[in-house]
């Protein structure tokens, strides 16, 4: 009998350790998708202002880190303002003068993209893909996404329907870690790694990221979150 009792506790005793891990397993297969498209180059995209002025993405964005959430269809439109977690993350990254947001419209639907003045996106700029034919291509690619998408400050990829507004503390890492060149996945990938089992980081590194970046100490254990298809996954 008493023999049962500690197989039975077995399971309690490790209950914790073994779901954080089985959570870090999931997040870090979720974040391998983040590089599927880290050798595409958007900067010789054609895109369009809302007075129709045609710009290639390069002339407007070089040299910054780019938050851009990509649409296509009217019922899903990108986050704006009315989205809390997005309006926080704006305010967030303020202070960083080489990071934009912007969304553009896929799509080739002049009523949808009319859709974009009801936005209400402060600092956020709305851009359209032209007609021109070199953007044919990511047209397609992208061409039933609503999704965020991190570029780089030389055109590339480094979040491929990256992480989202509401992925607590992935997406600000992942953000922060663009502006000087690194992908998503390795971003999230050490982020994680860089949590231990009771939700605090494990280095100095981190930690100093942290209260530079937010303002203050970590308080308690580490809210952190990350998305596959509208599915949050906290750890």
């Amino acid at each position: 009998m008493k023999r049962l009792l500690y197989i039975l506790l077995i399971p309690v005793l490790l209950s914790e350790s073994s779901c954080t891990m089985i959570i870090k397993g999931m997040g870090k297969s979720i974040a391998k998708a983040y590089d599927d498209q880290k050798d595409l180059n958007i900067n010789n995209l054609e895109v369009a202002d809302q007075n129709g002025k045609t710009t290639r993405f390069r002339d407007l964005y070089a040299g910054k880190t780019v938050y851009m959430y990509v649409w296509r269809h009217t019922t899903l439109l990108p986050s704006d303002d009315t989205n809390a977690d997005y309006k926080a993350l704006k305010s967030r990254f303020e202070k960083y003068k080489d990071v934009e947001f912007i969304n553009l419209y896929t799509g080739e639907t002049e009523g949808d993209w009319k859709q974009a003045t009801t936005l209400k996106n402060n600092g956020v700029r709305a851009y359209h893909l032209s007609a021109n034919s070199v953007n044919a291509d990511f047209r397609e690619l992208m061409s039933s996404s609503t999704s965020p998408q991190i570029i780089g400050k030389n055109g590339f990829i480094l979040g491929f329907k990256g992480p989202r507004p509401a992925d607590k503390l992935v997406v600000d890492y992942a953000l922060f870690q663009a502006r000087s060149g690194e992908n998503a996945t390795e971003a999230t990938k050490t982020l994680i790694k860089g949590i231990n089992s009771e939700q605090h980081f494990k280095n100095d590194q981190l930690t100093t990221w942290y209260e530079s970046h937010f303002g203050k100490k970590p308080d308690g254990k580490l809210n952190v979150s990350i998305s596959n298809s509208g599915n949050n996954i906290s750890n």
